[in-house]
């Protein structure tokens, strides 16, 4: 089942990059939790992640990532990124660690976001 875990990210972060809001949906359960930075207050369920999802699809586009190391322990599956977004015309790069709880039916029931702002802030800066 790690293997597939893994593959349930990959499949997820994939349809991230294509945009499709409903497609990302679908790898979650419906009551899923998201934190984008993972000391914020949890997004919960599939309705506030949705608006969460647009929200920033709003401020961004042509998302794409590069893994750098997947790992799986139990359930959770740890996946160090780089992604790319074009944000304020220009690509923003950023370090990203996800987090991702993925039960025994293949859905998504937690995703823990880790990066840092001051990345992202200091590519704005110049």
């Amino acid at each position: 089942m790690r293997d597939s875990r893994e593959a349930i990210v990959r499949s997820f972060l994939d349809s991230s990059a294509n945009g499709d809001v409903e497609q990302c949906l679908g790898y979650f359960t419906l009551g899923a939790a998201y934190r984008d930075n993972a000391w914020n207050e949890p997004i919960s369920g599939i309705k506030a992640i949705r608006s969460e999802f647009e929200r920033q699809r709003s401020l961004w586009s042509d998302f794409r990532y590069e893994v750098r190391e997947i790992a799986t322990a139990g359930t959770t599956v740890l996946v160090e990124r780089i992604d790319t977004v074009h944000m304020a015309g220009k690509d923003i790069t950023i370090h990203a660690v996800g987090v991702f709880e993925v039960n025994d039916d293949g859905k998504i029931a937690d995703w823990r976001e880790y990066y840092d702002l001051k990345e992202i802030e200091a590519q704005f800066a110049t």
